[in-house]
């Protein structure tokens, strides 16, 4: 019963609590990248989960608007298509830190 419930709960509760404590950060951030690039804030993109299952997640946009239609489908060191908030977002992992959390908690993508 913990296995399924417990866990659960912990997961929704400690992500709650990193979300309001990260809130800040996150709006200087998504600040940042509009006053510095043309562009949404976020870049959204296709994964696959847990048996196969397509989820979305939003990632800060560290490239220009469809990098992926510009260039290499990998990212090079020195691409000028990462913008110059984009590298410092990249070299402090923030640009991965804000993945959807309800795609994730679906249950197509963890192991609850």
């Amino acid at each position: 019963m913990y296995q399924r419930y417990g866990k659960r709960l912990i997961d929704a509760s400690v992500s709650f609590v990193a979300l309001v404590v990260l809130c800040p950060l996150f709006a200087v951030v998504g600040l940042a990248i509009k006053w510095t690039s043309p562009g949404p804030i976020f870049y959204w993109q296709d994964r696959v989960g847990r048996c196969g299952k397509i989820f979305k997640i939003a990632k800060f946009r560290s490239m220009v608007v469809d990098a992926e239609k510009k260039g290499l489908g990998i990212t090079v060191s020195g691409d000028a298509r990462v913008t110059r908030f984009g590298v410092f977002l990249r070299k402090s992992k923030i640009d991965d830190g804000c993945v959807n959390r309800t795609s994730m908690s679906s249950r197509s993508f963890g192991t609850f």
